[in-house]
């Protein structure tokens, strides 16, 4: 129970990695407040994780609203009882609307840019007066390996996770004297439920070295350690989780 005691707030709560993340939290001992656009998710998490133990707070907001974010982000603090974490799950890309950059409609460009980017600044930006004024906080920004290596058709969500860590060094820097850490994770492909390939063998024998998919779970496990007391010396950093891919092709390909 490394949480106990501790308040984790969770952007895109309700989603795939973002649920991971929180349930993984309440098994800690934290309590959690969730934000997520999907009010019927944020429901059913919200009873879940207190089944477990722990108090929960859910707030159904769009996190590229800012004064609807700052709202939801006090009364988080003010139920709970402050804010100790921060983890930015809320994103995506643009999946079906996806496209060369020559051809995209520029409205799916600030759709995705406004999602990734921005939402988590504004996420961030709120609940920063809640970590200084425990002066303590540890935030965990999801960025992505196609910020590092970049894909075709990703052009505005490469730009955005990009921003995301560029955010985290820069954040880093300005609140090391608040006694926050700030890191960043960045996932290879991730396995979603909903979206399984054809053959998974396969898939994952091109996806990673280690011969499976990325799962929810691997980026939870990553996010508790940065979130605990064993990550207190780290700051500024972005850690790669893709089993392997982005070291570049296998030898046995």
């Amino acid at each position: 129970m490394r949480f106990k005691g501790r308040t984790a707030l969770v952007s895109g709560g309700a989603g795939a990695i973002g649920r991971a993340i929180a349930l993984r939290f309440a098994d800690e001992g934290a309590n959690v407040a969730i934000l997520d656009i999907n009010a019927d998710a944020v429901g059913k998490l919200v009873d879940e994780i207190r089944s477990r133990g722990v108090l929960a707070h859910g707030s159904v907001v769009d996190v590229r609203d800012y004064a609807a974010v700052k709202a939801c982000v006090d009364a988080a603090a003010e139920a709970l009882g402050g804010i100790d974490i921060v983890v930015n799950a809320a994103g995506g890309s643009a999946r079906k609307r996806m496209d060369l950059f020559e051809r995209i409609d520029i409205s799916v460009v600030d759709d995705v840019v406004d999602i990734n980017l921005r939402g988590t600044l504004y996420v961030i930006h709120a609940a920063l007066p809640h970590l200084i004024r425990k002066n303590y906080g540890k935030i965990i920004n999801i960025s992505s390996i196609i910020a590092i290596g970049g894909k075709a058709k990703c052009v505005d969500y490469a730009a955005a996770k990009g921003g995301i860590i560029a955010a985290t060094r820069s954040l880093a820097i300005e609140l090391g004297r608040h006694n926050i850490n700030v890191n960043a994770l960045s996932p290879g492909q991730v396995q979603r439920p909903d979206e399984m390939p054809a053959d998974p063998v396969a898939f994952a024998h091109r996806h990673s070295l280690m011969n499976r998919i990325c799962t929810q779970e691997d980026v939870a496990h990553a996010v508790m350690f940065l979130a605990s007391s064993d990550a207190d010396y780290m700051t500024g950093q972005n850690y790669v989780i893709d089993g392997g891919r982005s070291l570049g092709l296998r030898g046995d390909s």
